[in-house]
């Protein structure tokens, strides 16, 4: 029962990608153009994707189909992590979830950025960086996880107060799809990926780092888990999206731009690793509970693509 409950991670990660692949909805290019281009497009998606778990994922709770689980918190690991993904977006040409659906496109450096990820994420989870991770998330003070108790029975109220602000905000596409679209559809894939996920007995939300290590270190035995099927889905889902268009052809690469993907690639697996989640699992799960080493991990992963795109700019 537990391995057909599991499919439903298949569902979540192709609903994930066709959307993504529809909305062009990747932070990578979300937050660099928000700072270089005063472009808040995907931004703009991706608060609104936040802000309807805000207001239905609680209920959720209430109904009794899922149980709230919050990413940990390790504050030299959120910041130090945070910085590092968010500054090997740029080179790795994605979030973690982004490089998973351009891989269904057909993109060669989008494959040289997922095994990156992949390799740099095991490394430090079940390989010879175990040690130093544990020792960056040990580092500094120790602070509960617990979300902001003062604020959590007025996080429906923000979240509606939210979708509020945004539905009068200037419209705009990316992609084919227009950034409200791509939010309300993305909150949605969020809001459904917990009860869903519950059956296969896991009670979190949507996370890419999870199932990208156990593709690669337990291919076989983990197989079926929940987490390794969605994103094996979200690269599913683009591809479909993708080829609603026209045929899906595979772009070339150099070994150059595959060598930088990989190498952004393992920054992402690294940076994820020491954070304890990335864009999806900390943005689109832990920040609409409130939880602060979501919260901490995001303003990290933000600032981190800012002073790289910033860098950019002024050297470029």
């Amino acid at each position: 029962m537990v391995y057909v409950a599991s499919l439903t991670g298949l569902l979540i990660g192709s609903g994930y990608g066709y959307v993504s692949q529809q909305g062009a909805f990747c932070m990578n290019s979300g937050f660099r153009v928000a700072v270089t281009q005063r472009n808040m497009t995907k931004v703009k998606a991706y608060v609104l994707a936040i802000a309807l778990q805000m207001v239905v994922v609680p209920l959720v709770f209430a109904a009794g189909l899922s149980s709230p689980t919050y990413p940990p918190l390790f504050p030299v690991g959120a910041v130090l992590g945070g910085l590092l993904f968010g500054a090997s977006m740029h080179w790795a040409g994605g979030c973690a979830a982004g490089v998973w659906y351009k891989l269904g496109s057909g993109s060669l450096g989008a494959l040289a950025a997922v095994l990156g990820m992949a390799i740099g994420a095991a490394a430090l989870e079940v390989g010879p960086l175990v040690g130093f991770r544990a020792s960056v998330q040990s580092a500094g003070p120790s602070i509960g996880n617990a979300p902001l108790e003062m604020l959590w029975p007025w996080g429906p109220l923000a979240g509606l107060l939210l979708i509020g602000m945004l539905w009068f905000a200037a419209p705009g596409h990316a992609g084919a799809w227009s950034w409200r679209r791509t939010g309300l559809a993305i909150g949605a894939v969020g809001i459904l990926a917990w009860p869903l996920s519950s059956l296969a007995a896991r009670d979190f939300g949507m996370a890419v780092v999870p199932g990208t290590v156990s593709l690669l270190t337990e291919p076989v035995r983990r197989l079926m888990s929940w987490d390794v099927l969605f994103v094996l889905g979200i690269p599913l889902g683009a591809f479909v999206a993708a080829r609603r268009i026209g045929p899906v052809t595979t772009s070339k690469v150099s070994a150059m731009a595959a060598s930088k993907r990989f190498a952004g690639g393992l920054g992402l697996g690294v940076g994820a690793s020491l954070a304890a989640g990335c864009t999806v699992g900390h943005g689109l799960t832990g920040v609409p509970l409130l939880a602060p080493g979501s919260m901490l991990a995001i303003v990290s992963i933000f600032a981190g693509s800012a002073i790289t795109s910033l860098w950019e700019l002024r050297n470029g």
